[in-house]
Formats: structure tokens, sequence, C-alpha cells
């Protein structure tokens, strides 16, 4: 595709991204001879406007407007744009290192990314709890919350804290609590994390049944839980900034809306649109994003990380027509920075 958009209709086709951005309507050729230095006359535009309709870059949503950028236009752009070394805005850098004079805690330094990330780009912001991608568990707790819930506490070799309140069906006595804190942690500390499968939890198990004793009942609860914390299924999503869908001109359709609040408002929902998406920075545009809700958004995320072994992801949604140039610049620099304060607060 590169290769066949000429020079010439590379600088329309940028002109009609950077106006529909700035005023959310169809882009006429008139408009762009008057408001851009292209050098050519609105007949050439017109003339170039309509081969980059051909290529499907551009779209004309009525007869009578004028074009707006396609899927594939703010791909080409996002690819071109991703490629240059472009310079993050001072401004950026200034407002997200306010959070590293902050020394809170992780959920207190997350959720704080996520409100300072959607203030300043005025989309909605999302940030994942690192995950248990990798590395080994460190240490492991069992404490008595009362004599029929358990809390479990995990913590791997990069510092990465995790905890689950347990329901039990029955009474454990202190020294049955203790028991099975014993065996769990002489099985499960500097065991690989990728290793902790359902074989391995199903060997646990028939091991607690014979040292222990204890019913199946209790047993299986505690499998079903460890095997939640470690396949990130009930990993936290701090979600920021919704109230910024409402001001864009795109979701005026209140089925469309509902349908997208539908989608933030379920943490599951978040979970899916995060999971799965390539480790560095990156873009997701309308339909490239797996979510059928959210083919009118893009998503802009990259990867943080605490250690090689812990990993999570933070982004900006919004529109198609989004100000990419910042949103990539201030989910790239989000994206360093947190790495840096949670290892800086020791976590």
């Amino acid at each position: 595709m590169k290769e066949q958009v000429s020079d010439r209709q590379k600088e329309v086709l940028l002109a009609i991204i950077e106006q529909h951005i700035l005023t959310a309507e169809p882009v006429g050729s008139r408009t762009l001879a008057r408001e851009y230095d292209l050098g050519f006359s609105p007949a050439t535009v017109r003339n170039e406007m309509a081969d980059l309709e051909e290529m499907g870059l551009v779209e004309q949503p009525h007869t009578s407007a004028g074009r707006v950028p396609s899927d594939l236009g703010y791909r080409f752009y996002v690819d071109n744009l991703l490629a240059s070394d472009f310079k993050k805005p001072e401004s950026i850098t200034k407002y997200l290192k306010k959070l590293s004079q902050k020394k809170s805690g992780l959920e207190d330094i997350m959720s704080g990314m996520a409100r300072m990330l959607s203030q300043m780009t005025q989309y909605t912001a999302l940030l994942s709890e690192p995950g248990f991608s990798a590395g080994k568990i460190s240490r492991l707790e069992l404490f008595p919350v009362n004599k029929r819930r358990l809390l479990l506490v995990l913590i791997t070799d990069a510092g990465l804290v995790t905890n689950k309140v347990i329901p039990l069906k029955e009474e454990l006595t202190e020294e049955q609590i203790e028991d099975l804190k014993i065996v769990l942690a002489k099985r499960i500390i500097d065991k690989n994390i990728d290793d902790i499968d359902e074989e391995f939890l199903q060997s646990l198990e028939q091991e607690l049944k014979r040292r222990l004793n204890y019913t199946e009942q209790i047993i299986s609860v505690l499998q079903e839980e460890l095997n939640k914390v470690l396949s990130q299924e009930e990993m936290k999503v701090y979600l920021e900034g919704t109230n910024y869908i409402l001001e864009q001109p795109e979701f005026n359709d209140i089925s469309d809306l509902k349908q997208i609040m539908k989608v933030l408002d379920k943490e599951e929902n978040l979970r899916e649109l995060l999971q799965g998406l390539e480790e560095e920075l990156d873009v997701k545009i309308g339909r490239e994003i797996h979510l059928e809700e959210m083919q009118n958004c893009s998503l802009v995320y990259a990867t943080y990380q605490l250690s090689d072994q812990a990993r999570g992801k933070l982004g900006i949604l919004g529109p198609t027509r989004m100000k990419y140039v910042q949103a990539i610049s201030a989910v790239d620099l989000a994206s360093e920075l947190l790495s840096q304060i949670i290892s800086s607060t020791g976590r």
C-alpha cells in the first residue's frame, strides 16, 4: 500500500485526517485548499481524493458530503506515525511525572496513573494489574479471617503480590490451617508459575487428601480459588474517564453509546479487551478490535513491566477519529513511567 500512495496523495490524506480529527465533519476539497498549504488547486485535490477513495483510504458518507478517513486510512497514517521517531510533547512528560512524586501503594499508583492518563488525553483510560505470566512463587501465606474464611497471599519473585479470600463450607482448626499452609508452601514455593497447571493442582489435591485427610469439598474450593488467582481470571482492571465517551460526536446515537457503555461496565469485558494484545506499543483501529461493540473505536496500548516476569497493559480508548500523536506519546511514556514508579516504591 505504501508504494501505491504517491507523495501528493499522502499530503492530501494527512490533511483530511488532521481536519477530520479537528472538526469531526466530512472534509471537502475547498476546505483543504483553503486551510492547508498543499501547493495545488482544488481540482487537483478532488482528483487525489477520488484516487484515495478508490484505494479504500477515505470514504464518502453521503453523496453531497466530503470525505472521511476509513479504518484503512487511519491504519496507513498510524503505521507511518509509529515508524517515525516523533518527539514526545514536553507537556506530556511533565504531566505524567507528577505521579512519580507520590509515594503510595500499588493500587493508588495504578488508579492515579489511569486517572491522569485519562485527564491528559481526554479519552477513556484502562490499566490492568501486572499478571502472573512467568517467574516463580517466592512466598505463600494463609491466614484465618474467621472460622469459615481464609486469606491466601501469594508473592512472586518479581515482588508482585496477590491475595484472595477463600470461603469454606466447614470450619478448620488453627492446627489444620497451619498444616495446610506448610503443605501448600512446600509444593508451591519456588515453583514456576507456568507449571502450576490443572495437572499439578490435581496432584496437590491428592496429596492433601492423603496427608491431611481433609474433605474433598475443602480441597476443591482451594483448588478452584488458587487456579483463579494464577490464571488471571480475576485480574483487576482500572478504568477512568468513561465520561469522555459522551463528549464524542461519533457516539451521539444512543443505541451505539449503550453498547459501548455496556462493555465498559463489566470488568470481564475489559480483561478480554486487554488480554491477548501484543507486547509492544501499538494501536488497534475499528474492526481490528475483536469486540464488535468497539468497532467505532481505537485502542492505543502498551505493556509496562515490573521485571522480565510480571507485565500488565495500559491504554486509552476513544473514537477512530483520535488525536493519535498525543495518544501514542502519552501511552508510551506512561508505560515507561509506571514501570519505574512501581519499582522505586518497592511495590
